[in-house]
């Protein structure tokens, strides 16, 4: 039996035999995640034991490797210290993400231990000083532990994002690992790479019994933020050859469809006003469940993509062609974009937010007060919110403001929308108020509004009175708006939603809450 099948069985059977023994102590730590109704739907609690399943194993895995071919990584002289940092990395990460999976962190509390994990890493021997590309070398100098420290987080935050749906992280995973393992061995690459690589799709098989759906335990941050750290560290040390340039292409393809997620998830954000650590149901794997795609037909859907990239990277080694690559990750994309599975919508804002940018620099401004721009997208769902928005944007102009942004985001009903207006006016952005106002239904955020403007003449106080009064036949329509959807999604006729207490009724928290806010 040869080393990396000796790594991938190893690996293998310790997960199997190690992931119920953790899922107790999760169970009983209160390391579970529970269905909370809005974003987490599943119908009970499910232990995370993840990140303690996978680093046991790679552990585990690794021993039993090493105690039949003790040789094997005596050719390379920095192998154990980039196994040690790995490792050391690698329980930083665990740790951050039990932390997170049992009490809940914010992303920059995450983003600070990613960046801990990286630092680690660094003086392993992965560290990327120039890269290649069709023959041309860029040269990174003093800036390349950052540019390498920026790769490992992308790595780290790629796969946890993607990790929404049982079994996907898996076996993305697993697909990851085994194409870097074929190129690592194709180009004669560091044994430590590909041994690690085996291990990790070894220990993401084992793992994928209890986790393929109907999962019987998740991932959880733990475990997907370490897969993306083992693969991003071992795609940079199986790249880098002695006193060469790294020819990222081959990595960078073979990790092409979660950094594409990574990608529409910060353009979608971003260009509709949400800080990047929001949360939504955009993802590849929202999308295809929308589709209709759902168990076994999106793994294979989402896994046979990500192949068709790794496959491409495969390709370009044996025949030492970069673009072959290239093209493989260019029809993956297309598939995505042109069928709109996904890709499509932050395409869309990202094309009316480069016209828009374009236009106001190439055209004359046009007259004060003339409407610049009125931008609708449906971002998920099927409902035509038109009349709620022209119920806001109807608002603004009789209150005179420069600027209205309305989001809607509704998870568990599968809707999400998103609507700009701007108006050219005299008004220099320093003396502009603004607000947000988030929408609250039943204690629940459903979203928020953006206004801005002139502040009005008179009393500041009785302005300020008149302009929420003026909100108020929005509120109403959004309560009712929201209660119809939820009604339709659940079947509930309306006849029987009606509580005899007339708790349907908007209440007067709720609207104190959306007014005060």
């Amino acid at each position: 039996m040869s080393s990396g099948l000796l790594a991938f069985v190893s690996a293998f059977v310790a997960s199997v035999v190690a992931a119920p023994l953790i899922a107790r102590l999760a169970r009983r730590w209160g390391v579970v995640d529970a269905p909370d109704g809005h974003r987490k739907l599943h119908s009970r609690p499910i232990p995370l034991t993840g990140g303690p399943t996978l680093l046991v194993s790679l552990g585990i895995g690794l021993a039993v490797t090493l105690g039949f071919f003790p040789d094997l990584l005596k050719s390379t002289a920095h192998d154990l210290k980039f196994l040690t940092a790995m490792f050391v990395a690698g329980g930083v990460i665990v740790t951050l993400g039990i932390i997170d999976d049992r009490y809940g962190m914010r992303g920059r509390q995450k983003l600070a231990g990613q960046i801990i994990a990286a630092l680690v890493l660094l003086p392993s021997g992965i560290v990327v000083h120039k890269v290649s590309l069709f023959g041309y070398t860029l040269s990174f100098g003093d800036l390349a532990p950052i540019v390498t420290m920026l790769w490992l987080v992308g790595a780290i935050n790629a796969l946890n994002l993607i990790d929404g749906v049982d079994g996907l992280a898996s076996t993305t995973g697993i697909v990851l690992s085994l194409s870097i393992a074929a190129v690592t061995f194709i180009v004669g690459g560091r044994p430590d790479g590909l041994m690690v690589s085996m291990l990790l799709a070894g220990a993401l098989s084992g793992f994928l019994v209890y986790n393929f759906p109907p999962a019987r335990m998740f991932l959880g941050d733990s475990g997907s933020m370490l897969i993306g750290l083992v693969l991003g560290a071992v795609a940079l040390k199986c790249s880098i050859k002695q006193y060469a340039a790294v020819t990222l292409v081959m990595p960078t393809a073979i990790w092409a469809i979660p950094l594409f997620d990574v990608s529409m998830a910060i353009v979608r954000r971003k260009l509709t006003g949400r800080s990047i650590y929001d949360t939504d149901r955009g993802h590849l794997h929202h999308c295809l469940e929308r589709k209709g795609l759902a168990g076994a037909k999106l793994l294979a859907m989402t896994t046979g993509l990500c192949a068709l990239t790794g496959l491409g990277a495969v390709a370009a080694s044996v025949f030492h062609n970069e673009m072959i690559a290239i093209v493989g990750v260019a029809t993956a994309l297309s598939i995505l974009i042109l069928t709109r599975s996904f890709g499509h919508t932050e395409m869309s804002l990202l094309t009316k937010r480069v016209r828009r940018l374009t236009g106001s620099m190439l055209h004359r401004s046009p007259p004060v007060q003339s409407v610049l721009h009125d931008e609708k997208i449906q971002l998920n769902g099927d409902h035509n919110w038109q009349q709620l928005w022209e119920t806001l944007t109807d608002f603004a102009e009789r209150f005179e403001m420069d600027k209205v942004e309305l989001m809607v985001n509704l998870p568990q009903i599968g809707e999400e929308y998103h609507a700009s207006w701007k108006r050219k006016t005299n008004t220099a952005s320093h003396e502009e108020w603004k607000s947000d106002i988030p929408l609250i239904v039943q204690g629940m955020r459903v979203g928020y509004i953006r206004v801005a403007g002139a502040v009005g003449e008179g009393s500041i106080c009785k302005w300020m009175s008149d302009l929420i009064g003026g909100l108020q036949s929005f509120e109403n329509e959004l309560l009712s708006l929201i209660g119809d959807l939820r009604r339709q999604k659940m079947g509930i006729p309306a006849a029987e939603s009606a509580p005899s207490d007339g708790s349907d009724v908007p209440s007067r928290t709720d609207a104190e809450q959306f007014a005060t806010t």
